[in-house]
């Protein structure tokens, strides 16, 4: 999670902020969405080159062990070249991404492909209801969760998506739409 006061941060292309309007977070995805495209391009090729070491010291016969010598170091290959370009995939999607909150709006700039995006924003006074779901033992252990905005509108969710903190993030929107009185 990252939070600034003022101004200062660089904005996604084509948000502005109003002359009077101040940021008070931005919050993008978790690191954990990075996870499967960093298994696939260092752990997969790990497992299948120590599998290549340790092929010699099997008692199979010398063609078989050559020929699975082979498959191995061409998976482990494709596997980092094929993770490589999944990373950075998931990286312009994680990088174009983001969630405003500002003391007069929330706004939702999500990534959905290369020329793909999902911008939306609602006024705070729309917001009637803020909550956080973390779902399962890896978000728990990670600390990554939704933030749910019940807002009176047309499509009456917004969804914060597998960001960091989801708790805080959730506060701090309480706190900003004054659902809650501030302590």
């Amino acid at each position: 999670m990252k939070s600034k006061q003022g101004n200062s941060v660089n904005l996604p292309s084509g948000v502005e902020l109003e002359p009077n309007e101040s940021l008070i977070m931005m919050v993008r995805q978790h690191w954990f969405v990075f996870r499967d495209s960093v298994l696939l391009m260092t752990f997969v090729p790990f497992v299948l080159l120590s599998a290549v070491f340790f092929l010699e010291y099997t008692s199979w016969p010398s063609g078989l062990v050559n020929i699975l010598r082979m498959l191995s170091l061409y998976a482990a290959g494709i596997s980092m070249i094929i993770g490589t370009f999944l990373f950075l995939w998931r990286y312009f999607l994680w990088k174009r991404t983001v969630y405003l909150l500002t003391d007069k709006r929330i706004i939702i700039v999500r990534q959905l492909g290369l020329f793909t995006h999902d911008d939306r924003e609602t006024g705070l006074a729309m917001i009637q209801d803020v909550r956080s779901r973390v779902g399962g033992l890896q978000a728990t252990l990670y600390g990554y969760g939704d933030v749910i905005i019940q807002v009176s509108s047309q499509d009456a969710q917004l969804i914060l998506e597998k960001v960091g903190h989801p708790r805080e993030v959730q506060r701090a929107i309480i706190k900003e739409a004054h659902l809650k009185p501030k302590s």
